[in-house]
């Protein structure tokens, strides 16, 4: 059994998947507002009791990044925590990992990723002609992208943006890790690290 553990977005949720498929999510937070650190012990306690997760988790996916600071550190730590305890292996998805995903078979440069995320935090995911991620912080109404992009995938909602010709897509994490799963790398022991931007910079 996988645990898939989405700190991203807006509101963290755990999936549950056994032969590739999701037998059960849950929501950590009933609300935006309420606090990660609050609820994630008492909901994975429930889901543990529901099915052993003790006996029967082999695997845990976290997304790692951009995001809320917040999210990121206390899902890094839990994840972490469980890891260690359990011998569980471990794989991270970050958004540079949902453009690579996209963009197969066509130029990666003109795809990019806009995630928003908890505390009404928003980021705009690309790579650059070095084919080098860069997350940037979406502050303003309107945001100019890169004049190579002609698609956007979004989590939860539309870039507002200018250009007229850039075609916007929804995307879901957990949609990305189904398809994905059988390329993913698992680790042991693994250092998680968590990607936080602030002011267009990346902070360890």
């Amino acid at each position: 059994m996988l645990l898939f553990f989405d700190v991203i977005s807006t509101i963290p949720e755990f999936y549950l998947i056994e032969e590739k498929k999701v037998i059960l999510n849950r929501k950590i937070l009933s609300k935006q507002g309420d606090k990660l650190s609050d609820n994630i012990f008492e909901v994975y306690s429930k889901l543990n009791s529901e099915l052993n997760l003790t006996q029967n988790l082999k695997k845990i996916v976290i997304t790692n990044g951009p995001g809320s600071y917040t999210s990121l550190r206390v899902g890094s730590a839990f994840v972490a925590g469980l890891s260690i305890s359990k011998n569980l292996t471990v794989c991270e998805i970050s958004a540079q990992d949902i453009i690579m995903f996209k963009s197969k078979n066509r130029d990666i440069n003109k795809v990019c990723v806009f995630i928003a995320s908890a505390n009404d935090q928003q980021f705009l995911c690309t790579m650059n002609n070095l084919f080098k991620i860069e997350n940037n912080t979406v502050n303003e109404k309107k945001v100019f992208i890169p004049k190579k992009i002609d698609t956007i995938y979004y989590n939860e909602h539309k870039l507002n943006t200018e250009y007229q010709n850039v075609k916007q897509y929804k995307f879901s994490f957990i949609d990305e890790l189904l398809l994905n799963l059988d390329h993913l790398n698992f680790n042991n022991n693994k250092i998680l690290k968590p990607i936080y931007v602030s002011n267009n910079k990346l902070l360890n």
